[in-house]
């Protein structure tokens, strides 16, 4: 039987490593590497590796299928299901925050152009920002978080 090609099966069902045809392939069943892994050869074509590592899991030695839930969600594999990672999530979502904080950063600073009442309005914004968690504490999407709008 033709092998188009391998994985590498964590201990939680996932697909950890994939492997494309063409290369050598390591025997089925413990993986050299780490015996804590499995290795499965794949005996299908698997034209979107990506999409089949996030819709794709090992278990009970069948391949089955599961809907992808996106980056902030952890896979179960004992119960086959997913989870919101809100710590994920939130760091992310942080990050974006103060990436916007820093790029403002100027507008408050003692020697800055600005008139007061403008700078009244980047300090609103930046308090703006820093309320994000908590405004969007039920937000489990990127594209979802209300973001205050920045002025002009």
């Amino acid at each position: 039987m033709t092998v188009y090609a391998l994985a590498v099966i964590d201990t939680n069902t996932e697909v950890y490593y994939l492997q494309s045809p063409g290369a050598l392939f390591d025997d089925e069943g413990p993986w050299k590497q780490d015996n804590s892994y499995t290795v499965v050869h794949i005996h299908t074509q698997v034209p979107d590796m990506t999409g089949f590592r996030q819709t794709s899991y090992y278990k009970d030695g069948t391949w089955k299928s599961r809907e992808w839930k996106g980056d902030y969600y952890t896979w179960s594999g004992d119960t086959e299901s997913w989870s919101f990672n809100s710590s994920k999530f939130w760091t992310e979502v942080r990050q974006l925050r103060d990436t916007k904080l820093y790029s403002c950063d100027w507008t408050q600073l003692d020697d800055c152009k600005l008139s007061i009442t403008k700078k009244g309005e980047w300090t609103e914004y930046r308090q703006g920002l820093r309320d994000i968690p908590a405004d969007n504490a039920d937000t489990k999407e990127l594209d979802k978080i209300i973001w205050p709008t920045q002025p002009s």
